[in-house]
C-alpha cells in the first residue's frame, strides 16, 4: 500500500524536492487516490479493469487526426504517432499519457490552484524504478524504443496483434513506461514535462501495484486550509500561471491573480478565511 503523509508547512515541499531530486512529481487538486490516464477514467471506462473500450480511444485519435488540419498548421507527419499523442494531450483530449514534472513546485501549483475547499494530493515516484519493475532499464528519451513506438501507435491502429508483430514484440506490453519526451511545446518546456504511457488497464499493472515499495512511490496530502498560503509562496518563487502557461491564456490568468492580490491584500489564511 502506498505510503501517505500529510504536508504541514511549505518547508516540507522544499525538503521533499531537494531530497528526492531524481523523482518525478504530479499534483491533483483533490483526493483521487489513483494514477490513471484520462482515457481510462469515467465516463470513458465504467470499470477500469474490465470495461475499457478501445474503440473510444481509437475514435478520439482518428477524429482528432482527421479534423486538426482544418484548424491548425505545422502538424506532425502522419506516421509520427508519438507527436500526435503529445498534441492531443496538450489540447485536452483524453489519452493514455499521464503528465508528470521534474519540478516539485510545479506539481504543487496544480494541487493548490483550484478546488480550494478540498484537500489535494501530491504524488512522487522514481521513474526508472517503474521501468525496472517490468524488465526495462533506463528512461527512453526518443521514439526509437519499440515498446514506446507500439504504445503510441496502437491507438491509431485497428489491429493491435498485427501491429505487435510488425514491431517484433513477443508479447503485448502490459505495464506503463516512464519516458522523457522531446519538449516540442512551450508549455511542456515551462512545466518540465515528462510522461508515463499506459497500455490498456490490467489488474496488477498500475503504478502503485508495480512499485509497492514506499521508498520509490509516495503520496502526500496538502490540506485545503494551506492551499492559499502555498499558492502565495509559489507566486513569490515565480511559479505562476504566466510561467507555467507561457501563452496569452496564462498571461491573462496571471494578471487576474495579481489584481486580486492588489484588491484584497497579500493572501494569507486569516484574510481569506473571513470571506469563505
Amino acid at each position: 500500500m502506498t505510503q501517505t503523509s500529510i504536508i504541514e508547512k511549505f518547508d516540507n515541499i522544499i525538503k521533499i524536492g531537494t531530497t528526492l531530486g531524481e523523482n518525478w512529481f504530479r499534483g491533483h487538486s483533490r483526493i483521487i487516490k489513483e494514477l490513471t490516464p484520462g482515457i481510462y477514467r469515467k465516463p470513458y471506462s465504467s470499470r477500469i479493469y474490465r470495461e475499457f473500450r478501445p474503440d473510444i480511444e481509437f475514435q478520439f485519435a482518428e477524429d482528432f487526426k482527421r479534423k486538426a488540419p482544418s484548424i491548425a498548421t505545422n502538424l506532425p507527419n502522419n506516421d509520427n504517432h508519438i507527436e500526435w499523442l503529445f498534441l492531443m494531450q496538450h489540447h485536452g483530449v483524453p489519452t493514455r499519457l499521464l503528465d508528470w514534472t521534474e519540478n516539485i513546485l510545479i506539481a504543487t501549483f496544480f494541487v493548490v490552484d483550484s478546488d480550494l475547499d478540498k484537500d489535494g494530493e501530491l504524488w512522487t515516484f522514481l521513474p526508472w524504478q517503474l521501468n525496472e519493475s517490468h524488465g526495462f532499464y533506463g528512461l527512453p528519451s526518443n521514439s526509437k524504443n519499440k515498446t514506446l513506438q507500439f504504445l503510441s501507435h496502437e491507438i491509431f491502429h485497428d489491429n493491435p496483434e498485427k501491429l505487435r508483430e510488425e514491431y517484433g514484440l513477443s508479447d503485448t506490453p502490459k505495464a506503463p513506461m516512464a519516458f522523457l519526451p522531446p519538449l516540442m511545446h512551450p508549455r511542456m518546456n515551462a512545466q518540465q514535462s515528462c510522461f508515463t504511457i499506459h497500455p490498456h488497464p490490467q489488474k496488477g499493472y498500475s503504478i502503485p501495484e508495480l512499485i509497492p515499495s514506499n521508498r520509490y512511490l509516495m503520496r502526500y496530502i496538502i490540506p485545503k486550509n494551506l492551499k492559499k498560503t502555498f499558492r502565495s509562496n509559489l507566486n513569490n518563487l515565480g511559479i505562476t500561471h504566466r510561467t507555467i502557461f507561457p501563452d496569452l491564456v496564462g498571461l491573462a490568468k496571471s494578471l487576474k491573480d495579481k489584481e486580486s492580490v492588489l484588491a484584497w491584500g497579500q493572501p494569507d489564511p486569516l484574510i481569506f478565511k473571513e470571506y469563505e
